[in-house]
């Protein structure tokens, strides 16, 4: 009787103990998205119609600030980089007159995620066919890669100490890579991204969007 006396005078203390003994639950992820996280990640939009159809945008830290490179076939734009509400604006020539709109999430692993997409030019929106944001570790190889369109092959690749852009019918063009996604040749004849997927003909698919004039095709790995 005594030594369940003593144990029943002892149970408050130990449930004291043992309550703070508890792991504590880890912090939870900032769902707040700051314009360092887009650093890590590069954007792909498809307008509907227009002389340009691909865009691509990537994000570099210079200082205390981030800056947006926006680049269409023939053309760059660079302007620092505000998120406001989880939203990114570019406004292309600085006049209000050609505006994309991103919206973003953070989900729990701290990833970004695109939520919506817009381009507004002269007023009229929804202009965009589609878009995606990935992060720059999950593209797709560039260099010395081989990407199908149908028949017709073609990759990026050094020619000396010039970077190329081959085609397996012997054409190829000097060029440079936008990081590790993309490339420009150098007279503006073509520029090209990978997505790891796009929807392309109804079908999501992997490869790399090549632009020439006002085309868009996708060439795929085999």
């Amino acid at each position: 009787m005594k030594n369940l006396i003593n144990i029943c005078k002892m149970l408050p203390v130990l449930i004291l103990v043992l309550s703070s003994c508890k792991e504590k639950s880890a912090d939870p992820v900032s769902t707040e998205i700051t314009t360092n996280d887009l650093t890590n990640y590069y954007l792909v939009a498809e307008h509907k119609t227009g002389g340009n159809r691909l865009a691509i945008m990537s994000f570099t830290k210079e200082g205390d600030v981030v800056k947006s490179s926006a680049h269409l076939q023939g053309a760059l734009r660079i302007n620092e980089v505000k998120v406001e509400n989880s939203t990114f604006k570019f406004d292309y020539n600085s006049n209000g007159e050609s505006v994309y709109t991103f919206t973003l999430r953070k989900d729990a692993s701290g990833n970004l995620q695109l939520q919506s997409y817009d381009f507004t030019y002269k007023g009229a929106a929804n202009q965009l066919s589609q878009a995606t944001l990935v992060k720059k570790t999950d593209a797709l190889p560039i260099m010395n890669k081989t990407y199908w369109i149908e028949t017709l092959g073609f990759k990026i690749e050094m020619d000396g100490s010039q970077q190329v852009l081959q085609w397996i019918d012997g054409k190829r063009y000097a060029s440079y890579t936008l990081d590790n996604y993309g490339f420009k040749t150098n007279k503006d004849e073509y520029m090209g991204v990978v997505v790891p997927s796009w929807n392309f003909n109804g079908k999501n698919v992997a490869g790399m969007l090549v632009e020439s004039g006002d085309q868009v095709v996708l060439g795929i790995s085999k």
